[in-house]
């Protein structure tokens, strides 16, 4: 799937309980302004997930419950405050998490 550029403004989108256990989806240079988008729930045991250089800004978005056993995720590049709950779902040594230096603080 691919979202590469995409903007995310207004309303709510949800990808809650999305599996994806192959393949690549690429939110790449997207931009999450306003509104709400939901991960939460969602489970990436295999392929790759990437959200390289997207910009996070004035938009809530959520990966609360979310499960990284597999596979990798890339935040690298990215901009603005990291989501709520990214961390919470990793599973260490199964799963490859690139995120931006100023994420590496605790978040909730």
């Amino acid at each position: 799937m691919n979202f590469r550029g995409a903007t995310f403004s207004g309303g709510m989108v949800s990808f809650a309980r999305t599996k994806i256990s192959g393949g690549t989806v690429s939110f790449d240079g997207a931009t999450f302004s306003l509104g709400a988008v939901y991960f939460s729930g969602a489970t990436f045991s295999g392929g790759r997930v990437s959200f390289s250089g997207a910009t996070f800004c004035g938009s809530e978005v959520y990966f609360g419950s979310v499960t990284v056993a597999g596979g990798a995720v890339s935040f690298d590049g990215a901009i603005g405050p990291a989501p709520t709950g990214l961390r919470a779902g990793v599973t260490p040594g199964l799963a490859r998490v690139i995120l931006p230096p100023s994420w590496m603080t605790p978040n909730p």
